[in-house]
């Protein structure tokens, strides 16, 4: 006889279940608050500069067009709800610092939707700190000081998944939501799906599930297809050259690599023992896709081929390479492909509900969809992999003891200071260096 799925247990009612995670994202709220109020107004950073080359210019025209702003062709590649929204208080005569807050929020809102959520799907109030890392990553900080759309199109796809494994409705609309902030946001489709087939009660039949799976993913199709037919492609007229120019066949090896990079921190010495008792051909055909991934393609630094932009590229353009094939991707790409399977099977076996097979489709759909751009920057996979690595590692944690629990917490916690170490430069220091008063 199958097992029946275990549900999620409820988590003790305890204040610091409540209490941690809004004060964890009252800080990144305070912390971007003043660097927005006290901070200078520059090209500070790529995201500043993003800020006011882009999507500022956007959300002026948007509010001057009012009612009737032009979605055609405009100075941003994304898609334009974001600069709507924030259109119609700039319509109002809001200054930027008080549009720039209200992109803080989201960045907020971000971290404390991964706490909550991570004390949901492990049962753990304590698993506040499986957040850490998104608080202190220079993308969220930077991405929620300056006006970017990554922040808050993460925070939708986010709680799409969220309310999706954690049976509660809306998941259809809020992927809506995330895609009309950027076309890409499609990537989450097929893990809602999942989902909703994981999710349909006993006895439901494979057309009802069919129907459901595409219930929840069509209103986001629909969107991103009225705004394929209005482009003509896949980003606006100016911006199909710089993005929308063919495939990046690097992105695959490089999302393994910062898989990596975030994920070892997470899997715990019984986690990688259980994955050394897999039957070998798992992970040894994970092991060989890292592999090929990065060696098949070209992995090396190349700002003409889209290969470049973010502190991995930069270690990258510093390590050896043969054949331009980056040795550094070609270590890390495989043991990527080996964490995730580690994760992703921990998950699995603890919960049998399909949230670990849905945070690991996620994981592959971010790739494939990343893939099709281009330009493969850092900035498009290190904030959605920074609320699915931790989450993955919470719901593997269900049945396991205190030791394990201390164990991924305590690599939460290194992963969230090496993040922090990447936002004092990335971040903490142009700030300071481009501060008014500031000597040259």
């Amino acid at each position: 006889m199958n097992e029946a799925p275990r549900r999620l247990a409820p988590v003790p009612q305890q204040r610091h279940a409540l209490r941690a995670p809004a004060f964890l994202a009252l800080v990144v709220l305070i912390a971007c608050a003043l660097a927005i109020l006290l901070g200078p107004d520059g090209d500070v950073t790529s995201e500043a500069h993003d800020q006011n080359q882009h999507h500022v210019l956007v959300i002026q025209s948007f509010a001057e067009q009012w009612p009737s702003p032009d979605l055609r062709d405009y100075r941003s590649a994304t898609a334009p709800l974001w600069h709507l929204i924030l259109s119609i208080p700039a319509a109002l005569g809001v200054p930027l610092w008080g549009l720039r807050l209200l992109a803080a929020v989201a960045g907020a809102a971000l971290v404390l939707l991964v706490a909550r959520v991570a004390i949901r799907l492990g049962g753990d109030a304590r698993l506040t700190w499986l957040a850490v890392p998104m608080a202190a990553s220079p993308y969220l900080l930077s991405g929620s000081i300056w006006i970017t759309t990554d922040v808050p199109a993460t925070l939708a796809l986010a709680a799409a998944l969220a309310a999706a494994m954690l049976a509660r409705s809306g998941s259809g609309w809020l992927l809506a939501l995330g895609t009309a902030i950027r076309q890409t946001g499609l990537w989450m489709a097929p893990p809602l799906a999942l989902m909703r087939w994981f999710g349909a009660p006993q006895g439901t039949s494979t057309m009802e599930r069919v129907r459901g799976a595409i219930a929840v993913t069509l209103p986001a199709f629909v969107l991103v297809g009225l705004l394929v037919w209005m482009w003509g492609g896949l980003t606006p007229p100016a911006y199909r050259d710089i993005h929308d120019r063919g495939v990046n066949p690097a992105t695959p090896a490089f999302t393994l690599g910062l898989i990596a990079l975030i994920g070892v921190p997470l899997v715990t010495m019984r986690g990688a023992r259980e994955l050394l008792a897999m039957p070998r051909l798992a992970p040894s055909f994970a092991a060989i896709l890292g592999v090929l991934a990065a060696t098949v393609v070209p992995t090396a630094f190349d700002r003409e081929a889209g290969r470049w932009g973010g502190p991995l590229w930069t270690v990258i353009s510093q390590s050896p390479v043969i054949a331009e094939r980056s040795l550094a991707l070609l270590v890390l790409a495989p043991i990527g492909a080996l964490v995730l399977l580690a994760l992703v099977k921990r998950a699995h076996e603890a919960t049998r509900d399909g949230a670990g097979l849905a945070l690991g489709a996620a994981v592959l759909c971010l790739m494939a969809v990343n893939t099709a751009n281009s330009q493969c920057w850092e900035r498009y996979a290190d904030l959605p992999l920074l609320v699915l690595l931790p989450w993955l590692a919470a719901v593997g944690l269900r049945g396991h003891d205190e030791r394990e629990r201390r164990g991924v917490m305590a690599g939460a916690v290194v992963l969230g200071l090496i993040q922090a170490g990447l936002s004092l430069p990335m971040v903490l220091l142009p700030l300071v260096r481009s501060a008014p008063g500031t000597a040259p």
